[in-house]
């Protein structure tokens, strides 16, 4: 595979994400969404980045993640995914690709970039119309980060250096989004 345009260094951040072909999702039920989480636990990414930031869409996912083993992290991203799509198309009969190109991965390098880009992660589900109220999607550490779930997939050392409290937080997401900020940090191909 020919070299990433932008290069996975250790200890940056990055947000890596990718989007699945049309016509194609990544998870269709609550079921799937555990599965993968727990495949997650399983492939152990606490030996490649730390996880700050998450969500899962039914057709795309996003992490916020700072790298600890750049070699390391996209060949575990891969064993996951061919694990977890090689399940899924078993289990509902069909066949074929779901990605076009592998993950899309952009350095963050500014702090306040860094805290917009955590509200616009845990934002994805109000944003796609998927729910009223962000406590009502389990497949982000948006619970972890308001103190409402206690997850073991994230990076509470962040939170606590970055962001302090949950009161600290729900401040700073909703004044992203009142504020319709969100265009700030939005990535076309990857909304």
């Amino acid at each position: 595979m020919p070299q990433r345009k932008i290069p996975l260094v250790k200890d940056n951040y990055y947000h890596v994400y990718n989007r699945v072909i049309p016509g194609r999702k990544l998870f269709y039920s609550n079921r799937n969404y555990l599965f993968y989480l727990k495949l997650w636990q399983e492939v152990d990414f606490s030996t490649c980045c730390n996880l700050t930031a998450y969500c899962l869409m039914p057709n795309h996912y996003h992490y916020l993640l700072k790298i600890t083993d750049p070699e390391l992290f996209p060949r575990k991203l891969s064993y996951l995914f061919d694990k977890y799509l090689k399940a899924l198309n078993k289990f509902r009969d069909e066949t074929g690709h779901f990605f076009s190109d592998r993950f899309k991965a952009k350095w963050i390098d500014d702090e306040q970039y860094l805290l917009s880009l955590c509200c616009y992660i845990h934002l994805n589900p109000m944003k796609a119309n998927l729910v009223n109220s962000l406590e009502e999607w389990p497949y982000s550490n948006y619970l972890e980060f308001m103190g409402k779930r206690n997850g073991s997939l994230w990076d509470k050392q962040f939170f606590k250096d970055f962001i302090e409290t949950p009161s600290t937080y729900q401040e700073f997401i909703q004044s992203i989004y009142s504020e319709d900020n969100l265009g700030k940090y939005l990535f076309p191909e990857d909304d």
